[in-house]
């Protein structure tokens, strides 16, 4: 009997040791996180095999396929839209509360203000060699800020001219018009030979050569770029406006010898960007700025259509680009950080999820090629990064660059100032704007 209740006893032990090496090997389930992710209404264009999409649609879509496979963290998405006028009250007023937005979609001139103050995290560590190598180093150096990338760029908004090729061949200017699918490079002796012919050619009433615009503040960028057809590179070495020179002044001339010669629109510091592309659709400008979103939609309009570069001395020309992407809030949190990290990773990896990006222009080398046989105009727009000039620069309250800068060349179109005056107006009033920013960043 004794040795029959040592054995029960053995056994009872034997099966506590299991039981106990059960509880120790019992798997961990992973850690809850909810990542908050805010974007204002951008919209991607038109994506094949979905339509018309915002980012919105396609972050909500991503989370979904990035919860079904990812098992670091137990990810829950709070998705949401914010108005543009409203970043201040979704983004900034919200920083350090319980409603703080953990990833944010950027389409914004205050990511360098965000990173002065120390919210953002920077995203080096999640960039490795081939992702580097597959989007241009001038879109990098677009979302670095002292030598730091703060921003993972989604897809780029790359700004041309866009050409009637119609209203060319009429004037005689067959020579000036590109190969298919590839983008003309004029000279600034050039592009004005074929301003000129196009003027003279043009009979229809309100129909004119070349866009201009002042009224507001929109495609204030691309004016900027024509500030530089005669040599004036827009800032000194510390990142001033430096328009108040002998090209910046010869840059002012020549765009009110156009709107005194009619090359552009009457009375034009009434019209905005809008209303010039507008005209272009219906046949009234010959040329207009435009992205490979408008190219398309002219050429679906009717437009025979297709692009060049902003004119420069050299013939190489400029192109205006920006791109939007995602940042990443430093909230305290080591996991919220690391599952926004993995899930940025997870996008720009993603096949479906990078097709959102053929509806303005991928960031993305491989997209691109991938694509390439199959989307008009998308492969020389890739190519053209080259002549990308960035007019932003990370400047700081560029927001209020942009509430003065038009507003002179109003002035300069009214003749209320001559060239002269309106380069120095430019450079003082700009760079207060610049100083402000640079010294409001508490």
């Amino acid at each position: 009997m004794r040795k029959k209740g040592l054995l029960c006893v053995l056994l009872a032990a034997s099966l506590c040791f299991v039981a106990a090496g059960c509880e120790t090997q019992k798997i961990e389930e992973p850690e809850k996180v909810t990542l908050t992710v805010k974007t204002p209404p951008i919209g991607l264009g038109n994506i094949p095999g979905t339509g018309e999409a915002e980012v919105y649609d396609m972050l909500v879509k991503a989370a979904e396929r990035f919860q079904a496979q990812y098992d670091r963290y137990d990810v829950d998405f709070l998705i949401s839209r914010y108005d543009y006028l409203d970043e201040q009250t979704q983004l900034a007023d919200k920083y350090g509360t319980p409603d703080a937005a953990d990833i944010f979609f950027a389409g914004s001139w205050n990511v360098p203000l965000y990173v002065k103050r120390g919210w953002l995290v920077p995203l080096d560590d999640m960039i490795d060699e081939s992702l580097r190598s597959d989007i241009d180093e001038s879109i990098w150096n677009q979302n670095s800020i002292d030598g730091q990338v703060y921003t993972l760029p989604f897809h780029q908004l790359q700004n041309t001219l866009m050409v009637n090729r119609t209203m060319m061949e009429n004037a005689g200017l067959s020579e000036f018009i590109p190969e298919e699918e590839s983008i003309a490079h004029w000279s600034t002796e050039e592009f004005n030979l074929v301003c000129q012919r196009l003027e003279e050619s043009l009979t229809a009433e309100n129909t004119f050569a070349f866009m201009m615009y002042a009224a507001n503040n929109q495609g204030d960028s691309h004016i900027m770029t024509l500030l530089r057809a005669y040599g004036c590179p827009l800032y000194d070495k510390n990142g001033n406006f430096a328009v108040n020179t002998p090209e910046g002044i010869r840059a002012l001339t020549w765009i009110k010898e156009m709107d005194a010669k009619g090359i552009t629109p009457k009375g034009a510091e009434n019209l905005e960007l809008l209303e010039c592309v507008n005209l272009f659709y219906n046949g009234q400008l010959a040329i207009c700025v435009g992205n490979l979103t408008n190219l398309w939609d002219a050429r679906n309009k009717g437009v025979d259509v297709f692009a060049a570069n902003f004119p420069d001395l050299s013939g190489a020309g400029y192109c205006t680009s920006s791109s939007n992407g995602f940042c990443i809030f430093d909230n305290g949190d080591q996991n919220k950080i690391q599952a926004a990290k993995d899930f940025l990773r997870f996008l720009c990896t993603d096949e479906e999820t990078m097709k959102y990006t053929l509806g303005t222009l991928p960031v993305s080398k491989s997209v691109i090629k991938r694509y390439q046989d199959e989307i008009w105009m998308l492969k020389a727009y890739g190519e053209n990064t080259a002549a990308v000039v960035d007019n932003i620069r990370g400047s700081i309250n560029w927001q209020g660059v942009r509430d003065v800068f038009y507003r002179n060349i109003n002035d300069l179109l009214m003749g209320v100032k001559p060239p002269e005056e309106v380069a120095a107006a430019i450079d003082r009033s700009c760079n207060e704007a610049l100083e402000k920013g640079r010294s409001n960043m508490d």
